[in-house]
């Protein structure tokens, strides 16, 4: 584990930390939705700390083994591929556990037949197996930690999120999952009833998680003082925060402007590259109608009746109000700066609503997409303008017809689904002007509206 864990305090997240153990404690699973940049993956690593295990579980730490599941590290963005990586986890955390040979090498034996191309769709037998040798041989509890679950959420099949909740009825208090995402789970799926079952676990335990509070924020400023010594003082520091917000990424740029130009680094801080970077990051990983509070926030126009649950949810991702600011004012003063120079709306001819899964053309709602449909024009909006290839298509929309081989769906089925979107959305589908092939690579959205 990396020395950073190791050096946070045992106090960091504590508001935060404490509520996420006590649903471990019961054998109940949870949910992390929390901001780009803002340390979901700093988090999962933290509760795997010794010292952390201890002061939250008491006497019964050492009976917990927490496991942590990188889902950048999946060989495939499938149902197979999130079996392999939980077993591929259980195994390498065993291992630096120091468990004896006589139980590794059964896992590892199960580890090597779910990559192997004859037996690798019984990957959920094998799994099961490991974590019965783990639950019943060993009597440990089992806790996935399943960090960057956005895109595998977007597109796994329902099946996946039936096995993973069959795992866990079979295993009941037993095994439990923390699952980090962007975006609440419903907003991530196209149907999410086709998830409902494994909502259910983890939904109930939601833990919102924003910028750090006023003790952490102190703590990594004052470390990054000591790392450089050069500290900032009181009023520096406060300058920092304010500036923003406790924002993880933010704080970093923040304290190295602040300490080469002291009392002005703001003006310089907010025309950052890197600065401008981390706050489009974080406006792309929000959804469209959170960006429009936003923005109204930011330029202090009143909000509607009708929008204050958004309101709400911002406040809860710690986007809006915090400890150096108003409850409806923008969380960071350079973020709020950032957000007075966008668009009111991003001008194209195609707007999807993701809360409704509504598709516009030109202010034209068209008539309802099919699953697949859905699936490969949402795919094509959040990568627009971008060659999407075949390959990459093909998975998303058919995930589990990507075997492990290699061999993947037949051509004609992806066109298929080209030329029926074509049919829905361009005003002549035989001559596209929105969906463009890009012979010989694969297809792009294209839609922006000339100016």
């Amino acid at each position: 584990m990396s020395s950073l864990y190791q050096d946070l305090p045992p106090t960091f997240r504590s508001g935060i930390v404490g509520p996420i153990m006590h649903h471990i404690a019961a054998g109940d699973s949870g949910s992390i939705v929390g901001i780009g940049s803002v340390g979901k993956s700093n988090l999962l690593r933290f509760l795997q700390r010794q010292d952390v295990r201890r002061e939250h579980l008491g006497e019964a730490w050492a009976n917990y083994l927490f496991v942590y599941v990188d889902i950048n590290k999946i060989l495939k963005q499938s149902r197979w591929g999130l079996l392999e990586l939980m077993l591929h986890q259980l195994l390498t955390e065993l291992t630096n556990r120091g468990t004896e040979e006589v139980v590794l090498k059964p896992i590892d034996d199960l580890h090597q037949r779910a990559t192997q191309t004859e037996t690798s769709f019984l990957a959920l037998r094998y799994l099961d197996r490991a974590i019965g040798i783990v639950c019943n041989q060993l009597k440990l509890k089992l806790v996935f930690l399943i960090d960057e679950f956005d895109e595998l959420c977007r597109t796994m099949s329902a099946r996946g999120f039936s096995a993973l909740r069959a795992l866990r009825d079979e295993y009941k208090y037993r095994l439990m999952y923390v699952v980090a995402t962007r975006l609440e789970l419903k907003r991530l799926r196209d149907d999410a009833s086709e998830i409902e079952a494994f909502e259910e676990l983890v939904v109930p335990h939601t833990t919102w998680l924003g910028p750090y509070d006023e003790e952490d924020a102190e703590f990594m400023v004052d470390r990054l003082g000591s790392r450089y010594t050069q500290p900032l003082d009181g009023t520096m520091k406060f300058e920092v925060f304010r500036a923003t917000g406790g924002h993880p990424g933010l704080i970093r740029d923040g304290y190295s402007v602040a300490r080469e130009n002291g009392s002005g680094f703001f003006d310089i801080l907010k025309d950052s590259p890197r600065v401008q970077n981390e706050c489009q990051r974080l406006w792309f990983s929000l959804p469209a109608d959170e960006q429009k509070v936003l923005i109204s926030l930011a330029n202090h126009n009143t909000i509607p009746a009708d929008q204050a649950s958004i309101v709400k949810r911002l406040q809860r991702k710690g986007l809006v109000g915090g400890p150096w600011t108003e409850p409806d004012t923008i969380f960071s003063s350079l973020f709020a700066n950032y957000l007075k120079k966008q668009p009111d709306a991003v001008k194209t001819h195609i707007v999807i609503d993701y809360n409704r899964h509504h598709v516009w053309v030109d202010g034209r709602k068209v008539s309802p997409l099919t699953p697949l449909e859905y699936k490969l024009i949402c795919y094509l909006d959040e990568r627009r303008g971008q060659i999407c290839s075949r390959d990459d298509l093909a998975n998303h929309l058919y995930p589990d017809d990507m075997v492990f081989d290699g061999k993947g769906v037949a051509d004609n089925r992806l066109d298929s689904v080209v030329k029926r979107l074509r049919k829905r959305i361009e005003p002549d589908p035989k001559n596209p002007r929105y969906i463009v092939t890009v012979r010989g690579h694969g297809f792009r959205l294209d839609d922006k509206v000339e100016a």
